[in-house]
């Protein structure tokens, strides 16, 4: 795991400043600091900056082919390093290192710009092609690794986070105002940019190839959607499930460095760690994090967890002044407001279990796969009896009557304009009149509507792609909201120099689950729980009447635990203090 940056000069003849490649590799310090390298050729310039997984002694970067020709940064780590090795052996190519940055290398030299496919992992790379004078990046398949890029001063310059890209001279620090009011409802920005104007994120699944032609992009993977939708049954999914699972567990346990797990006590991070525990020939060090504050401290669950599997468990505990101090500087490394509640104590536990391994496995990724935000994912239930009595007024009275007045409550509204409609009302985090209170007047009368969020979620959830409304919603977070979580995982994590890799989001695992039918991730308790729904919302409903991730529950039920998701505690002293430090923040005219 890494940190990498580079220019790429439009004109031949121009070259790159060594004092600015360098510049902009050391802001990316945090994110490896085990090593740094600069690659300089005439109008290129490749920056990196290593935290060493595998080949310690040998995987310094920027790396080469044997002749020098084609050169490589990477920030990720290959799984399927060792097959292909062996693969492109028997194609001739021979190797110079251990690592398995290498083998991109090679998988370049031998399918060209092909190569992505190849490759199971997670990784932001960039190859300069000398003979042929192009630059290429490429982004995992769902963006598991971070890679922003510019198009400036007839230029593209890129990072592994936008404050290396705002440090090239004359870079404007303007802040993009559609996308602020996107992060603010989503927590995110939805539909490519991010805060600041004129830096975007290469999409996942994404490779750029930059030339004396321009520039111009190819998306090399999507998420597969199977319109035969043949149900296997579900004793062949609980199989195929735990196989693809325990898989992917286990082929991100190649490491030459320390390594563990987070801990929560939740479904997730026991079954990581239940199948570290079954591979492993040491115990698994596993850490929890809770706070010291009286009815909110719940790590029971990991210590039972943890004691069910023999694992090395540490419990670190932490104030709420801890939080505020830490809100500050978490801002900076992120380069982006903070947006959920648990990112302070990700960091802080990244930053503590940073003195004994390098290396995390977390949980993220099975909530957005296996169907775990019942709330939301039951919600197309609302929608469709909604307008069903809209369309039959003559029967709403009684039950039904109260059923809308209850979804008016939720959504603002029991009139909906159509799919998209009704799930940003569910999904969004601020409301238009949220924003006019928080912003500044000058701002928001300034700003255009997010119109590329919405575009965004139109085309899925109103788009006739073969899916229905609740396939729909599964396809928008796995293709939107995950990527935001992944990147918080991301930031909080590289902020402390720790590696965090995501077996849920394992493509082969991805593909192969999104394609179940629907009813053996989001299950009725029974037939009566089902009737017994008919005039309840999706906010009673959820996990009360249904089961979210049946499939992955069953089967690994041997693990299962109630779940417990990283949180932060909300008592009136911590409220406050965020309060003033959002206060401080808002004395500046231009938010």
């Amino acid at each position: 795991m890494c940190g990498i940056a580079g220019i790429y000069h439009f004109d031949p003849c121009r070259r790159v400043d060594a004092r600015l490649i360098d510049r902009m590799t050391d802001l990316l310090s945090h994110r490896g600091p085990d090593d740094r390298g600069v690659h300089l050729e005439g109008n290129l310039a490749l920056g990196h900056r290593r935290l060493s997984i595998i080949d310690l002694e040998t995987g310094h970067q920027p790396m080469s082919d044997g002749g020098g020709q084609i050169w490589l940064v990477v920030n990720g780590e290959i799984y399927n390093y060792k097959s292909l090795r062996r693969r492109l052996k028997s194609y001739g190519h021979r190797f110079k290192t251990n690592s398995d940055s290498e083998v991109i290398i090679h998988a370049y030299e031998q399918w060209g710009l092909s190569f992505a496919e190849y490759l199971n992992g997670m990784f932001a790379a960039a190859l300069w092609d000398g003979p042929r004078r192009r630059l290429v990046l490429a982004r995992d398949r769902l963006g598991i690794k971070p890679l922003y890029f510019s198009l400036f001063d007839d230029s593209i310059v890129f990072a592994s986070e936008p404050k290396s890209i705002l440090t090239y001279p004359g870079f404007p620090t303007a802040v993009d105002k559609e996308a602020v009011l996107s992060y603010l409802s989503f927590r995110t920005v939805v539909g490519g940019g991010t805060l600041f104007e004129g830096i975007d994120k290469l999409p996942p699944g994404t490779i750029l190839v930059a030339d004396g032609d321009g520039i111009r992009t190819r998306k090399y993977w999507r998420l597969p959607i199977n319109k035969e939708k043949r149900d296997r049954g579900e004793a062949y999914y609980l199989k195929k499930v735990r196989e693809l699972v325990t898989k992917a567990v286990e082929k991100r346990l190649a490491s030459d460095v320390p390594l563990g797990a987070y801990l929560s006590g939740g479904l997730d991070s026991s079954i990581v760690v239940a199948v570290m525990a079954g591979a492993m020939k040491e115990p698994v060090r596993t850490y929890t994090i809770g706070f010291d504050e009286n009815g909110f401290n719940e790590m029971g669950y990991a210590i039972e967890v943890a004691r069910m599997h023999k694992t090395n468990h540490k419990e670190i505990r932490i104030e709420e002044t801890d939080y505020i101090e830490h809100m500050t500087r978490l801002i900076r490394y992120k380069d982006a407001p903070l947006s959920v509640a648990n990112e302070v104590p990700l960091y802080l536990m990244s930053k503590e279990l940073k003195k004994n391994i390098t290396v995390v496995l977390s949980g993220e990724g099975a909530d957005e796969l296996f169907a775990g935000y019942g709330r939301i994912f039951r919600s197309p239930f609302d929608y469709e009896r909604t307008l069903f009595l809209r369309r039959h007024p003559e029967i709403v009275d009684g039950p039904a009557s109260e059923f809308l007045s209850k979804v008016e409550d939720i959504y603002g509204t029991s009139t909906f304009e159509g799919k998209t409609d009704h799930f940003l009302r569910k999904y969004r985090w601020f409301s238009a009149e949220d924003e006019k209170r928080l912003l500044n007047p000058e701002f928001v009368s300034t700003a255009a509507a997010p119109r590329r969020s919405h575009e965004t979620f139109t085309s899925i959830l109103e788009g006739s792609n073969g899916l229905n409304h609740y396939e729909k919603i599964l396809y928008a977070f796995q293709t939107i909201h995950l990527e935001n979580l992944l990147m918080r995982v991301d930031m909080t994590t590289m902020a402390t120099a720790v590696e965090a890799r995501v077996p849920f989001v394992d493509h082969e695992l991805v593909e192969f689950v999104f394609n179940i039918p629907l009813h053996y991730k989001l299950r009725w308790k029974s037939e009566m729980h089902r009737l017994m729904s008919a005039f309840l919302t999706s906010d009673e409903i959820s996990e009360t009447m249904d089961i979210t991730k049946y499939i992955l529950r069953e089967a690994f039920k041997d693990t299962r635990r109630r779940s417990q998701a990283v949180d932060a505690p909300k008592p009136r002293a911590l409220a406050q203090g965020v309060y003033r430090f959002v206060q401080r923040c808002r004395q500046f005219s231009n938010l």
